[in-house]
């Protein structure tokens, strides 16, 4: 679509919308953008897609937001190219004349919006809904950028103008996102679960039943498809509560009719399979609309959502109506023949889930759990890593809590299996930790709000050792982020131990100049990030002023040692654990680790300086010479240099002694120093030195009583990115690691399930399992279990519309226990008669 880039932007909007209205009428569909996906969901939920109207005029407003407030808003990350770019008609505006921009072209939007949600809702156009919604929470987030900005500047009137108009697409967006809830649940409502059709538990027909209700089928189906539909094209936040929406609604339908149904003995034991087809389909549903383990188990219940709280309750009715209805009487007679109160105990894992979940739980029921720290490894890991991999979106505190719980035990799984396997040819691991895009890192990708961090262009590796070459090198850097001396212990060093592979050669000192690092290193040598950035130019302009190269290598050293207190401790911590583990035939420099890794840094921190002090001399050369238009075409490698080194009267190649960098080019000098570096302890030529440093690293730190994580360096995200894909790619393994799932169908993957499996499949298990005699059915433990969580009036309205109870005068037969249970569980107007 064509629109006008020039001009008053007020004059340009309404035409946008005209154009993107006639779009709409003429194809019934809304031009939309994709966003990136590192961007997507977060702490604002950024949509997946937007309206192409919205993106323009968040482009448009984001212009006129720099222009006032001479800054960018933060919602946008500028590369080189950008900023070449940039140009264009010179503007003034301030930030008054912003906001009264703002709320006008957001509520041209918000009406553009609201007819398009009509239009919608009029044909029942679930794609225009979802765009209109993904409109609306770009544009929310957009303002919310600039009512930060605004609250900054302490205009108070500026502030509430723009915040009431932010709350406007706040309304707007829960408004659409509850329409949407709307819509779904009317398509399962009307046309799945009240079809008569597919309802045979219903009727009066004595037919033996061999396959369970088609409207339980077709509703897991629609369950599934509309997840992964929700997931691709709503914010993640928002579709995880529509999801929940659904799942609570229908499941109200599925309670009522099943728990409410007077069946025959023909259609009894279709109900019963129905009802454990449900319990074993919301088992598998749950986990996309839980927060952590405990709701998906039913513990701390007081933190729960609504939606997650009503579905355990609804499904715990459905489990009570299965064992009183299903049970034999004499199960029955047995335990209710005690006049015991039963005890209700509200703060254990709900029994449903027990009974649906055997590979988790050892045991349907056991009251001394109150938490999950009750739980035995396998099923504290098993539900909090079911639910972290069931989420739309990356959940990062998760992550974390499931790497480091129960003494790192997932950490150490996945650690030992990584370097074990991992590619034996290290690639280039860089030392900043910025994996996914080595080469052009800073290019964007077509996604808008792009950040230019690589990630989103990244491909997946196509060789299995190197995936779990970059897991391993993730794990390694969050274990020694967050993690104590003990659990690094435990997890990096004990899986280097047993790894089989000469571990340890890359921390000789003679290694310090390669490059093609073990990924596990890689992820150490991230935690300094930028710390040694500012050495290389120190050392360059040192020798330019006529230092000798032994006068530079001192200043480097004094450099790294004056950067010790900046040094994070974490990283000093993993130093010395790896040192303590070193064989006896490798040094590194100085023998201490630390200085090893600290030198290997600035080695590298040269480097990168060298080449782009390289790139800028090459350019100008090129311009000099006339030639700035194939600068690009070029592929610039620095020249080999000739260093000339005087002494003892003997001209040598060399650069152990001095080097003469009057007539050399940064680039040159910057190799120079850095191929130096790499033979700073050789000869004692700086022993005292390195000693000295040694020394002052090994001063005991005291920390303030009074910190938190925020005094600790934040890890990037893109090292839990890698986890997460990893824990994703390799899920069905970790389950069999952890015993909490079957070996059948290892043909199927679960992340790509076909959809004929899927129509006729419960996870790996097929439906039916209660006609196919396939599920084991302790019926006594769960009339005991069923009897704790009921009350007597919970009880009556399951007993009283079991089959031979119900039939019991009309048919004639009748034994004591029969009698008892009916005089037992008989209703009040019952008894009065």
């Amino acid at each position: 679509m064509e629109v006008i880039e020039d001009g008053n932007i007020m004059d340009r909007i309404p035409i946008l919308l005209q154009r993107d209205l006639e779009y709409y009428q003429k194809n019934q569909t809304v031009l939309s953008e994709t966003v990136c996906k590192g961007v997507v969901g977060g702490r604002l939920d950024f949509p997946r897609n937007a309206s192409f109207a919205a993106v323009k005029i968040v482009l448009w407003l984001e212009e006129e937001f720099s222009i006032a407030f001479k800054q960018g808003s933060g919602m946008f990350v500028m590369t080189k190219e950008d900023e070449k770019a940039d140009g264009g008609v010179a503007k003034t505006s301030d930030p008054d004349k912003f906001v009264q921009l703002a709320i006008k072209s957001s509520d041209s939007l918000l009406e553009h919006l609201h007819m398009l949600v009509q239009e919608a809702l009029d044909h029942a156009d679930l794609p225009v809904l979802t765009a209109a919604l993904g409109a609306a929470a770009l544009l929310k987030n957009s303002l919310y950028c600039y009512v930060q900005h605004v609250e900054d500047s302490g205009n108070a009137e500026l502030y509430s103008q723009l915040q009431a108009c932010y709350k406007r697409y706040t309304t707007m967006s829960e408004a659409v996102g509850e329409r949407v809830l709307d819509l779904h649940n009317r398509v399962l409502s009307l046309y799945i679960l009240q079809d008569s059709g597919g309802r045979p538990i219903d009727g009066n027909t004595k037919t033996v039943h061999e396959s369970g209700t088609p409207s339980v089928q077709g509703w897991w189906l629609y369950m599934n498809g509309s997840r992964r539909d929700l997931w691709d094209t709503v914010p993640p936040r928002m579709a995880q509560r529509i999801f929940a929406g659904m799942l609570n609604e229908t499941l109200t339908i599925l309670t009522v009719r099943y728990c409410q149904t007077n069946t025959t003995e023909t259609t009894t034991k279709l109900l019963l399979n129905d009802i454990l087809n449900i319990l074993l389909c919301v088992a598998q549903l749950l986990p996309s609309i839980c927060a952590t383990g405990s709701d998906l188990a039913g513990l701390d219940v007081k933190h729960q959502t609504r939606d997650v709280r009503d579905v355990h309750a609804k499904c715990n009715e459905l489990f009570k109506c299965f064992v009183y209805r299903g049970a034999d009487l004499h199960f029955l007679h047995q335990e209710f023949k005690e006049k015991d109160t039963p005890v209700v105990p509200r703060e254990c894992p709900y029994p449903w889930f027990t009974f649906v979940s055997p590979k988790l739980f050892d045991k349907l029921d056991d009251p001394s759990v109150r938490s999950t720290h009750d739980l035995c490894n396998k099923t504290a890991l098993g539900v909090d890593l079911i639910v972290l991999l069931a989420q739309p979106q990356p959940n990062w505190a998760l992550i974390v809590k499931v790497l480091m719980m129960r003494d790192c035990h997932l950490s150490r799984l996945l650690l030992i299996r990584a370097i074990r396997c991992m590619s034996t040819d290290n690639s280039r691991w860089p030392a900043d930790g910025l994996w996914y895009s080595v080469h052009d890192r800073h290019k964007k990708c077509s996604g808008f709000l792009c950040t230019a961090d690589g990630f989103c262009r990244f491909k997946g590796d196509v060789n299995p050792g190197e995936e779990l070459a970059r897991a391993a090198g993730a794990l390694t850097f969050i274990l020694a982020t967050i993690g104590s001396k003990a659990e690094l212990k435990s997890t990096l060093c004990y899986a280097l131990e047993i790894s089989g592979r000469d571990w340890a050669a890359c921390l000789d000192k003679r290694q310090v100049w390669c490059d093609r690092r073990p990924p596990w290193l890689a992820g150490i040598l991230a935690i300094v990030g930028s710390i040694l950035q500012f050495i290389p130019p120190i050392l360059v302009n040192a020798v330019q002023s006529g230092a000798s190269m032994y006068q530079t290598m001192s200043l480097c050293l004094s450099c790294i040692s004056r950067s010790l207190d900046c040094v994070p401790r974490n990283f000093v911590n993993a130093c010395t654990i790896i040192e303590g583990t070193l064989p006896a035939h490798i040094n590194p420099v100085g023998g201490s680790v630390l200085l090893q890794m600290l030198v290997t840094v600035t080695y590298e921190e040269i480097q990168k300086w060298a080449k782009a002090e390289a790139e800028k001399e090459n350019a100008e050369a090129s311009v000099a010479n006339g030639e700035a238009h194939t600068v690009h075409n070029r592929s610039h490698k620095p020249r080999p240099k000739q260093v000339r080194i005087v002494a003892m009267g003997q001209t040598t190649t060399s650069t152990s002694l001095s080097f003469d960098g009057s007539h050399s080019s940064a680039s040159s000098i910057a190799l120079a120093v850095a191929e130096a570096l790499c033979s700073i302890d050789e000869d004692d030529k700086h022993t005292r030195e390195i000693q000295l440093l040694i020394e002052r690293a090994k001063k005991r730190v005291v920390l303030t009583e009074q910190f938190g994580l925020e005094d600790f360096p934040e890890f990037a995200e893109l090292f839990e990115e890698v986890v997460y894909e990893h824990l994703q790619l390799h899920s069905e393994w970790i389950y069999k690691e952890l015993g909490i799932q079957d070996t059948c169908d290892d043909k199927i993957s679960m992340n790509k399930t076909p959809l004929l499996y899927t129509m006729f499949h419960i996870g790996k298990h097929p439906f039916d399992q209660f006609l196919r005699n396939e599920w084991p059915i302790p019926w006594s433990k769960l009339v005991s279990v069923a009897k704790a969580w009921s009350g007597l009036e919970g009880v009556r309205v399951h007993i009283n519309r079991r089959t031979d109870v119900r039939n019991m005068k009309t048919t004639g037969k009748c034994n004591k226990q029969l009698m008892n249970l009916c005089s037992m569980f008989k209703s009040t107007s019952e008894g009065i008669l």
